[in-house]
């Protein structure tokens, strides 16, 4: 069972055609299509996995909720950041040894929100914030002078759902995706097509 997990991480459960209809039986069809992290491990070593797969950690690994007493002799800031990062160090490493990642897959991290800096005044919306977003992949914007790629181009979560209707040829671009920049500055030339 997942521990401490939370649907306001996972936007697919928000919309009827990818969670059944908001049927929360057993009798919802797309009810396995939502399987414990572990099933995407097996999933992996059975060369079995989705074109699609969203990972959503729980509470304890997001980045945001410290333990009790702390983690690894850490607290505050520094224990929510190590318990995310240990998270991803298990993660990533089995997405990149599966044959799908190694067959043009890609890993997508993100940051779903920016905290304040502490200024008075300071509003975390207003868009003069950076989220983080990483780009694993094969086929991923080469190294420049040594360090991973940073990108100039405006991005937003749009962006995102831009990028995925363009590779998974969905349209119309819903919601302000018709408006974002795709993510295809990420990527090698060609990697990503464009409007569906």
């Amino acid at each position: 069972p997942q521990f401490n997990y939370a649907a306001k991480h996972n936007p697919m459960v928000f919309f009827t055609n990818t969670n059944g209809g908001n049927d929360p039986t057993p009798a919802n069809p797309l009810s396995s299509q939502y399987a414990p992290l572990q099933q995407l491990f097996a999933d992996l070593a059975s060369d079995n996995v989705a074109e699609y797969n969203w990972i959503t950690p729980n509470q304890f690994n997001d980045m945001h909720t410290a333990l009790t007493g702390g983690y690894k002799g850490l607290t505050g800031d520094a224990a929510k950041i190590k318990q995310g990062d240990d998270f991803l160090a298990q993660v990533i490493p089995a997405i990149m040894a599966s044959n799908a990642y190694k067959n043009h897959g890609a890993i997508i991290i993100w940051f779903d929100e920016s905290e304040g800096d502490g200024v008075a005044g300071d509003n975390p919306d207003d868009l003069n914030h950076t989220i983080a977003e990483i780009v694993i992949s094969p086929r991923a914007h080469a190294n420049v002078d040594g360090l991973p790629y940073a990108s100039s181009v405006f991005y937003t979560h749009s962006s995102d759902l831009r990028t995925m209707q363009e590779i998974f040829r969905v349209g119309p671009l819903l919601g302000d995706a018709v408006n974002a920049n795709d993510l295809s500055d990420l990527f090698k030339p060609g990697v990503v097509p464009k409007k569906p």
